[in-house]
């Protein structure tokens, strides 16, 4: 699963007759975790994995069956919270890769993300971006996080203490996927984020905790 090169992908039948297993084309590199099969009758009987490549009827169901599977994972997180938390402990670091491969769907991808945070005090990884953003104090208009390279790191981390001073929330991200992956998840709902290791000046106007 986590070797991006091991085949992977969807059965394919063309006018329910088989034509091949792991058709990788139908699926983003990301949601290689995903099993099923799919017909179509818009493609040859004859077609081949270069035809598929380069095909426009490819890359309308890829486009389509992507959105499909993004929704169905976004109605279980709101369905059965629990459900999806083993879901996540099994194919989070995979799904990772998403805001970085697939801009298009970037916000809907990011809504799946779960992290750690200072709010829970716990290193599971439950915490989603609407939860933050939910709890963000008035006049917070970024949303903070730390890399490192552990949990215990991150938690214990000098840059914490304003924000903690101030009773912000700090995600605290420790995967080792995470830094590349915050060089292309920018802003959520608006909102951008802003590593706490960096001066941010916008925090001075927010009052201290009493």
């Amino acid at each position: 699963m986590w070797n991006r090169d091991h085949k992977h992908g969807l059965k394919l039948y063309v006018q329910r007759v088989f034509i091949m297993d792991d058709a990788e084309q139908f699926m983003p590199n990301y949601l290689r975790f995903v099993r099923g099969l799919i017909d179509s009758s818009d493609l040859p009987l004859n077609v081949s994995r270069e035809i598929l490549q380069d095909s426009t009827v490819t890359r309308n169901l890829r486009n389509a069956l992507t959105k499909r599977v993004l929704q169905m994972l976004e109605k279980l997180a709101k369905d059965d919270a629990e459900k999806y938390q083993t879901f996540w402990q099994q194919f989070g670091l995979v799904l990772k890769e998403g805001p970085a491969e697939d801009f298009a769907n970037q916000e809907a991808i990011a809504k799946l993300l779960r992290f750690a945070s200072t709010y829970t005090d716990s290193s599971a990884q439950t915490v989603s971006l609407e939860d933050y953003v939910s709890r963000m104090k008035e006049g917070q208009e970024k949303i903070y996080y730390i890399t490192a390279d552990s949990y215990a790191a991150a938690k214990s981390s000098p840059h914490l203490e304003l924000l903690r001073k101030k009773g912000i929330e700090v995600l605290l991200l420790s995967d080792r996927i995470d830094e590349w992956m915050m060089n292309y998840l920018t802003e959520f709902d608006g909102k951008p984020f802003q590593s706490v290791s960096k001066v941010d000046e916008s925090l001075e106007k927010l009052a201290d905790e009493g």
